[in-house]
């Protein structure tokens, strides 16, 4: 039997919080899927998936709580983009809002160009006695 390869935990953890995948993981360590679960299972009692979820999850909470920290401290984007986020804020469609009753403006405003209009051509029209 064959020595034991190390595995830097430290970086595993990391790179599992990051959201890498367990592919990319083994790659970086030069082992197998296989050999990954069983010495996760070995060193943290745990199956595979149950270690990662939960350092995933570990990942993105340190990812919101750095944001967090930052909009408290009046970044503006980290503000903007946490309140879009986590509160469902949004900016104002201002250019596709219609009022209520845009219809009659609508044709008010048509009057009143076909009314200028008129004024114009009575204004221009010669006068007769």
């Amino acid at each position: 039997m064959g020595l034991k390869k190390e595995i830097n935990w430290e970086m595993v953890e990391l790179y599992v919080k990051a959201g890498c995948k367990q592919i990319d993981i083994c790659r970086a360590f030069h082992i197998d899927d296989e050999t990954l679960r069983a010495r996760v299972k070995e060193k943290y009692g745990k199956e595979w998936s149950a270690f990662s979820l939960a350092l995933l999850s570990e990942g993105h909470m340190l990812i919101k709580a750095q944001q967090f920290q930052k909009a408290m401290k009046g970044y503006w984007p980290a503000l903007q983009w946490l309140g879009k986020v986590d509160l469902g804020q949004k900016e104002p469609e201002l250019l596709n809002q219609e009022a209520n009753n845009q219809q009659q403006i609508d044709q008010s405003h048509r009057i009143m160009e076909l009314e200028h209009k008129l004024a114009e051509i009575n204004a221009n029209q010669p006068k007769t006695e």
